[in-house]
């Protein structure tokens, strides 16, 4: 329970720097080591719990006397975490630091990953004491709603609202407000509204390109990150339609039938479990070999976004081939080993035979092109058929999607950077992942030690600098530096982030390619 404190406190009082009057009311915040100041489970929106389940983030309530924001706020409601389970609904909180003095520095909001199912912007690895110390900047964590207390669409929540015609994308929404928050309160903490930068990896890095192709974000940050996001891909976002069907399904099984109010009711008045236990996703060892982007089925479709014409207008693949959008500077990339870490044994049951690895491709990609993707990663060019199915998740959803991203935002006239971030780990929790989905979090917080995944390590040392700089130069300026060219359809060209760093052409070009050309079911 945090605490309101009422008047002056002993560590505050007028002009004490860890004291920040905000739109709402009064804080007060922490002393961290480096000179850094903490403001720590801030509420940015109202606790979505009872009516305000499955509703738009509303308005923090203004409170009276200090709040005292001294420790992170709890996470979202999940079933699985790096961090570990539960959480609370009463979760919209940022987490906020800033370095001693600060006025008029660029500010970087992180959405953190986890598939909209698991993390928290309070979760240790991504703390933002290291940027805020070392290069300047203030940073603003984001918790957001996950799994079906997010991303649950339903017949009978589309219709509560005439003026809102949609569900299913509140952990969007809940994102879009703590980019209105930051922009009545960076002053506050020492930040310059107008350098916000939106950042975030997989999910996170998913959602910066939402936002950054939605027309609603306009004016609310000015460059933006996206960070293995799948961005561009084929197969990502259910229509509205399809998100419904499943949320009917999802909700059917908890004993809430229909589509009408009284199905809502019943829906608001399930426990917190029951809708965890709902969704919850299928362990590694009952899944078909081949992991989690080869299961599929209602739970998945009900915890993800949906192109519901209101908060997502059409698909990311189709926004960013239409380019009708803000032409903000983005730098937008993914990893060389994307696809290990979901084919490992701490996400899925190993594909260990021709027919398993056949079996996996047609549940995701179709009968129809089992043969042409097979050819094209024949298990006779890899290590095992487990490791050529890790190299195609890598490109269908993650390299080549955002290629095609990339391309079509410079296309459209953005100035865009891309990268592929190469640098392996000097320790992992298994061996062999490469430069696995995740693995440069630590590089880019500087944060080694806190990451339970992996280790930067002293021989990674020179490129979490180099990250750290490129990443904060680009908040402050929106370029990258002089070394990293444009990103074009021409040239074609991209950043290695590794040691040294370099540049190159054609990232896969002609794996691409192929799966642009490939007609998906």
């Amino acid at each position: 329970m945090r605490l309101l404190l009422v008047g002056l406190i002993a560590c505050g009082g007028g002009g004490d720097p860890l004291e920040v009057n905000l739109d709402t009311g009064v804080i007060v915040g922490v002393e961290q080591a480096g000179d850094v100041r903490a403001w720590l489970g801030v509420p940015y929106a109202a606790p979505p719990v009872g009516e305000l389940r499955w509703k738009r983030p509303q308005p923090v309530a203004p409170w009276d006397g200090v709040l005292e924001t001294v420790q992170v706020g709890i996470q979202c409601p999940q079933t699985f975490s790096i961090g570990g389970p539960g959480g609370d609904e009463d979760c919209l909180f940022v987490n906020v630091w800033s370095p001693s003095g600060a006025s008029k520095l660029p500010v970087m909001v992180w959405l953190h990953g986890g598939a909209f199912i698991f993390g928290s912007g309070g979760d240790s690895y991504y703390s933002g004491r290291h940027l805020a110390e070392t290069y300047g900047v203030v940073v603003v964590n984001v918790n957001y709603r996950l799994g079906a207390f997010g991303f649950l669409a339903h017949p009978a929540l589309t219709s509560e609202d005439p003026g809102y015609p949609s569900s299913g994308n509140y952990g969007l929404e809940d994102q879009h407000a703590a980019l209105e928050w930051v922009q009545r309160n960076a002053k506050a903490f020492g930040g310059d509204a107008s350098r916000v930068m939106l950042f975030g990896e997989s999910a996170g890095g998913f959602s910066a390109c939402a936002h950054y192709v939605s027309p609603r974000t306009s004016g609310l940050f000015h460059a933006a990150i996206s960070q293995s996001g799948l961005c561009g891909s084929k197969i990502t976002e259910p229509t509205l339609a399809v998100a419904e069907a499943a949320g009917v399904k999802t909700v059917e099984a908890l004993g809430c039938p229909g589509t009408g109010p009284s199905a809502a009711a019943c829906m608001r008045a399930k426990s917190t479990d029951a809708l965890l236990d709902a969704t919850e996703i299928t362990p590694p060892n009952m899944q078909p070999p081949g992991g989690p982007f080869y299961v599929g089925g209602e739970n998945v479709l009900s915890t993800i976004p949906n192109v519901d014409g209101v908060v997502m207008q059409q698909t990311l693949r189709a926004a960013f081939t239409g380019g009708d959008f803000a032409k903000r500077p983005l730098i937008i990339g993914t990893n060389r080993d994307e696809g290990t870490l979901f084919h490992s044994s701490f996400f899925a049951m190993e594909v260990t035979s021709d027919a398993e690895y056949r079996a996996a491709i047609e549940r995701r990609f179709g009968a129809a092109n089992v043969d042409a993707i097979a050819a094209q990663y024949s298990i006779e060019s890899y290590p095992s058929p487990n490791r050529a199915l890790a190299e195609i998740t890598g490109d269908a959803f993650f390299v080549c999607a955002t290629r095609h991203a990339a391309r079509g935002a410079a296309r459209a006239g953005a100035p865009v950077y891309l990268y592929s971030f190469e640098r392996t780990p000097e320790t992992a929790f298994l061996a062999d992942l490469g430069a696995f989905h995740s693995s440069e979090i630590p590089f880019v917080f500087g944060t080694d030690g806190a990451f339970p995944l992996s280790r930067v390590g002293a021989g990674g040392a020179p490129v979490a600098d180099a990250v750290q700089q490129i990443w904060t130069q680009f908040a402050a300026t929106g370029t990258p530096g002089a070394d990293w060219p444009r990103h074009d359809e021409a040239s074609d060209q991209y950043r290695i982030l590794d040691a040294p760093m370099s540049t190159a052409t054609g990232l896969k070009a002609e794996r691409c390619v192929f799966w642009d050309s490939l007609v998906l079911p």
